[in-house]
């Protein structure tokens, strides 16, 4: 991929747009696809690292290296994972388990103004349409019940309307973008319903509880996803997403942020394979006290998938590593970065190889799923 922005621009931050010219080559340098875009940076803390993740926005939609058209983009960089590959697999398990959507990615080797950056992911944004979320698109402010909806699980609380629930949990508006004072109080009501219902002594009534308000397949699936990378943030903190159609309920994802999972962490408790973690957010621990079918339908999901799908997640990594090295992008990408023998927050540990990587985030795998199989 190489992008050339106007006159060499440097993409300086997170809110200006900076026009480009945007392609993208086979590595026999057929190029596959070319055109404007716009660029800025994105993330929190990754955009304070060396290696800048990035947003795009094409000018007219594309289907880019065979992912369905659109014209908005992100570039990950996965500086700090020096598997390259904890996002990739991720979305490959939310894949597996049947999510509605899960973002899909490519990797790619990134140029910038004649800059060799290393590998990035090429990822389908998350918003509302027809190949991504998809629900209503309206922007009904007469009917806000008709308007469809993205929100995040945010601790920053930094998007233009965001609040916190009674039982503390931080909740902003992503789609509609700037939300209508009615849709942001039109859907304020309805959180608050679901989460008042949920800590009622009505919780589990079949017509009127939490199951009125709250997608549990969808929960489910988000949960082991998460649960079984023991994801940093997914705890409470931010990258949560949950999205609502019009005269439907709250369901849990897209898939989002993984860089800080699977045991790449130094500062909490889910470095450890062992042991809860996703178990102890606000409303998923209420779930559990309440209900006691709400673990059994976790257990039932888990023994559906386990054997095809969650056992061989070493297996996915070992495949993706193997494609990276044959190309020459893994080794491509640890010259311009060379970081196998150094400590980047967070890492938790520092093993001086890629290989090493691997086996780490492998063993820890196995491990993470034998102590929930045992635990679930």
């Amino acid at each position: 991929m190489q992008i050339t922005t106007d006159g060499g621009a440097p993409i300086a931050d997170k809110v200006n747009y900076v026009g480009a010219t945007f392609s993208i080559a086979k590595t026999d340098s057929n190029y596959v696809y070319s055109g404007r875009a716009s660029i800025r940076g994105r993330g929190n803390s990754t955009w304070e690292m060396p290696k800048k993740p990035y947003k795009i926005k094409l000018d007219e939609k594309a289907a880019l290296l065979g992912l369905p058209k659109d014209k908005n983009w992100v570039l990950l960089a996965n500086y700090s994972d020096k598997t390259l590959l904890r996002n990739r697999a991720a979305f490959e398990l939310g894949k597996r388990l049947g999510m509605a959507w899960t973002p899909q990615d490519q990797p790619v080797e990134v140029t910038l103004n004649g800059e060799y950056l290393g590998v990035y992911d090429l990822v389908e944004s998350i918003r509302i349409g027809k190949n991504r979320v998809n629900i209503a698109d309206t922007d009904n402010t007469v009917a806000p019940e008709n308007t469809g909806f993205i929100l995040e699980i945010n601790g920053r609380l930094d998007d233009d309307v965001c609040w916190t629930t009674t039982h503390g949990v931080p909740i902003c508006i992503d789609t509609p973008s700037p939300a209508s004072t009615a849709q942001a109080a039109y859907i304020k009501q309805y959180v608050q319903a679901a989460e008042d219902t949920l800590f009622s002594n009505a919780a589990t009534d079949p017509a009127s509880g939490y199951e009125k308000y709250f997608d549990v397949a969808s929960l489910i699936n988000w949960y082991l996803v998460n649960e079984v990378f023991k994801n940093q943030d997914a705890q409470g903190y931010a990258s949560i997403y949950l999205y609502k159609d019009a005269g439907g309920k709250l369901k849990y994802g897209p898939l989002w942020d993984f860089d800080v999972a699977a045991g790449n962490v130094n500062y909490s408790g889910a470095q450890y394979p062992l042991g809860w973690w996703i178990s102890d957010n606000t409303w998923i621990s209420r779930m559990k006290s309440v209900d006691p079918t709400f673990e059994t339908r976790i257990r039932a999901k888990w023994v559906q998938e386990k054997a095809a799908h969650i056992d061989t997640l070493p297996s996915y990594f070992d495949s993706s590593a193997a494609a990276l090295q044959t190309s020459g992008s893994e080794q491509r990408n640890f010259v311009r970065w060379p970081i196998l023998d150094k400590q980047v927050w967070p890492n938790p540990v520092v093993t001086g190889s890629y290989q090493g990587e691997m086996d780490y985030v492998k063993n820890w795998l196995q491990q993470r799923i034998t102590w929930l199989d045992e635990n679930l």
